[in-house]
């Protein structure tokens, strides 16, 4: 309980100078049917004069275009809504501890690298391969691979009145990984991504998702997994605010929830706050820390990685 508190006095703290800054910020304009103007809105046939202001907000957001920055999937549950872009590599990885204290003993796990590499195959549809190992250290010691994952990534909507802006990710994996981890079995996957971005520095979003045999995590590793059937559902909420040019924050609620698993389920609930610092608009540094809310959750986590694209 005192993790909690610990972590739910910080995320207060991040929003409250995320706040403060958001004060100070310049208000936008908007067109007259309620939704910002678009660089297509002030395009004009040749010879014709656009407007003072017109020509100042076509300039800004064209330099806000070539600077966009890099966003990444880890290291918050809840998915990014974006895709790296047509012909775009995007490299991700990092380091997670976790641990469970049972009636009677300790568990400890490590996952690394967590790799995941990300391929623009169009402007909206990505490619994506992820690679992890995890060590176990309990009753039962277990290290390997995990089953390899594959997925297309698909952007579908923008952001337009209540309307999110989304994207949907198709899962599968191979099964490649060491037989303590692996489901000798091709799992399937669907996981739908949206958020909203209520200020220039806050955004609000979530997930909804299901996979068969919770695509082989670790966490969900049944006694005899090649034997096993279940389904995994998975729901998250987050919000995220721009403390600084280089830092951001989130604040997030997750639980994944069984059904069929061993005849007993396990429904775990997470609370968890991350930190991203951008090196530059291609290279950002992260943090991340996090408890279990229930006693199906791990007693804490603790992670910290990174990503670069080219």
């Amino acid at each position: 309980m005192t993790k909690l508190i610990m972590l739910i006095a910080f995320c207060v703290l991040m929003l409250a100078g995320s706040a403060s800054t958001v004060a100070a910020q310049e208000t936008y304009s908007f067109s007259d049917e309620g939704g910002f103007a678009s660089v297509a809105d002030v395009i004009r046939p040749r010879g014709e004069m656009p407007e003072a202001g017109e020509i100042e907000f076509e300039l800004e957001a064209e330099s806000e275009t070539e600077n966009e920055r890099i966003e990444t999937e880890r290291h918050d549950f809840t998915q990014s809504t974006t895709v790296v872009g047509r012909g775009v590599t995007q490299v991700e990885f990092g380091y997670t501890f976790f641990q469970s204290s049972g009636e009677t003993e300790v568990e400890d796990s490590h996952a690394t690298p967590e790799l995941l590499i990300r391929y623009g195959l169009t402007e909206k549809v990505e490619l994506r391969l992820r690679y992890n190992e995890v060590w176990q250290f309990g009753e039962e010691d277990r290290a390997g691979s995990e089953d390899i994952h594959l997925a297309l990534k698909i952007r579908t909507t923008d952001q337009s009145r209540w309307r999110p802006e989304s994207a949907l990710e198709i899962r599968s994996t191979a099964p490649t990984g060491g037989q303590d981890w692996s489901t000798d079995e091709v799992e399937f996957g669907l996981d739908y991504i949206y958020g909203w971005k209520i200020s220039p520095r806050v955004e609000i979003y979530g997930s909804s998702g299901f996979s068969t045999n919770a695509l082989g995590e670790f966490a969900f590793r049944p006694t005899a997994p090649a034997d096993e059937e279940f389904m995994l559902y998975t729901q998250s909420f987050a919000i995220g605010t721009e403390l600084t040019e280089r830092c951001t924050a989130y604040t997030e609620f997750f639980g994944l929830f069984t059904d069929g698993f061993e005849n007993e389920e396990e429904n775990p609930v997470f609370f968890n706050v991350g930190l991203d610092y951008y090196l530059s608009d291609n290279v950002v540094l992260d943090v991340r820390a996090g408890t279990g809310l229930n006693a199906d959750a791990e007693d804490l986590f603790f992670g910290m990685g990174g990503a670069f694209r080219f």
